[in-house]
């Protein structure tokens, strides 16, 4: 994977509204009921909240763009929590934009079976993602995502699949699972792929306020305001129609600056703010401001090695698709 360089940029930002939005993260759910080894769970609310479906589509509606690459159901929670995820869902076709892949990401942990197969039905979602860690063994998946139960993984990976292929045959149906040898990666192959599933392989990252570090190396705080806060301008290779915008969401409606952690600094409210004044807006400013003069001193981001477009860092660059008998990314093992 190329790392995507810097673009010159002379003189401030455009203040031309936004069209288009590249990734999306909408947390549905502020809350989590696993407590894994390489997530900030410290400042991840083990009460969990559910946005209600009103306070979703007021959201939805103050997003003033056409177009979005990535709509992702999940930043830090998990959304198969909500009660009520099919209503949540029904909203997303109602927009004035149009989402190419809405993605839910779950730990695959608690499923409301009704629930999610109506949402299913709607054939909105079209990529449903579990993240399952380790060596590909029941032992090691329990001891770094506790408290799951392997067994409910397994069930979940086959009814999942069974509801894909009743109501939505089109859906991706893939993993994010990080590993440390090819031999786990083998054996989550030999695994996933025979139910349906695709895996995706990633290195450990670096998240500020983690209950681990299990990167294997310290963290290097880079200068300089990150690639998530990035203005769309600063990225050469603009696929996404020529804006690469980023939008992070939390469960009650604030926008926050990345999926990184949970609550890094609030830059606005999409319940009462359109998203293209969010974007221009000061209290992005001044974030991006502290970035460049003192990030150390910041208490999130003074502690976490995600670096600027061009620098962005081991963390940001975790992913290393998928997994094969050549790659010398993993050591043997």
């Amino acid at each position: 994977m190329s790392v995507i360089p810097l673009r010159p940029v002379h003189g401030p930002a455009s203040s031309a509204k936004p069209r288009h939005i590249f990734m999306l993260h909408f947390d549905i759910v502020r809350g989590c009921q696993l407590r894994c080894l390489g997530c900030p769970t410290p400042v991840i609310e083990p009460k969990v909240y559910r946005i209600p479906v009103e306070d979703f589509a007021r959201c939805l509606a103050n997003i003033d763009v056409e177009k979005v690459a990535y709509l992702r159901l999940y930043r830090a929670g998990e959304p198969l929590l909500h009660k009520q995820l099919a209503a949540l869902v029904e909203q997303i076709p109602k927009q004035r934009w149009k989402a190419s892949i809405v993605e839910i990401s779950t730990n695959a942990q608690w499923v409301d079976w009704a629930q999610f197969e109506e949402a299913m039905r709607l054939e909105v979602v079209n990529r449903l993602v579990v993240s399952c860690d380790g060596d590909g063994t029941p032992e090691e998946y329990e001891r770094l995502r506790p408290p799951s139960k392997w067994e409910k993984l397994m069930e979940f990976l086959e009814r999942a699949r069974v509801i894909r292929d009743r109501w939505a045959p089109g859906m991706h149906l893939g993993t994010r699972t990080i590993v440390r040898t090819r031999s786990d990666a083998q054996r989550w192959e030999q695994l996933l792929r025979p139910l349906g599933w695709t895996p995706e392989f990633r290195k450990w990252m670096a998240l500020p306020e983690a209950k681990e570090n299990l990167t294997g190396r310290a963290v290097v705080v880079p200068r300089g305001h990150c690639v998530y806060i990035a203005d769309a301008e600063e990225f050469v290779h603009k696929a996404w129609f020529g804006e690469m915008n980023q939008l992070y969401i939390d469960g009650d409606g604030t926008v926050v600056p990345c999926c990184v952690h949970p609550h890094a600094a609030v830059l606005g409210d999409l319940r009462t703010e359109r998203y293209s004044d969010i974007l221009a807006g000061e209290r992005r400013r001044k974030m991006m401001a502290a970035m460049a003069s003192s990030r150390a001193t910041m208490s999130v981001c003074g502690v976490c090695d995600v670096g600027p477009v061009g620098r962005e860092g081991p963390s940001y660059w975790s992913t290393f698709a998928y997994w094969n008998p050549e790659k010398p990314e993993l050591p043997e093992g």
